[in-house]
């Protein structure tokens, strides 16, 4: 990687005083994220929902063989990863 060219740049210091602020703030919230993965089953009704079609299609496609599913209990759960595969189930 190339050094860049060292420069001399005038800043008010209020500016500056204020551009600081809004780092540590920035820094602040950013230590504060926590991400959380996806989770990797979801319940029927919601994949439904996030494949823009009805319970009913999602359980249709459940029985044809077309997405993976998994029972916990009487939940019907199916693999969230399959959401764009279920769109174009949806859009043939």
């Amino acid at each position: 990687m190339s050094q860049m060219p060292k420069m001399l740049v005038a800043i008010d210091p209020d500016a500056l005083a204020e551009l600081k602020a809004e780092i540590s703030a920035l820094r602040s919230e950013i230590r504060s994220v926590r991400m959380t993965p996806a989770p990797e089953w979801v319940p029927a009704g919601e994949y439904a929902k996030l494949a823009g079609v009805t319970r009913r299609t999602v359980m249709n496609w459940i029985s044809a063989g077309q997405i993976e599913s998994n029972r916990h209990g009487a939940t019907v759960m199916v693999r969230a990863g399959q959401i764009q595969s279920a769109q174009f189930l949806e859009s043939r």
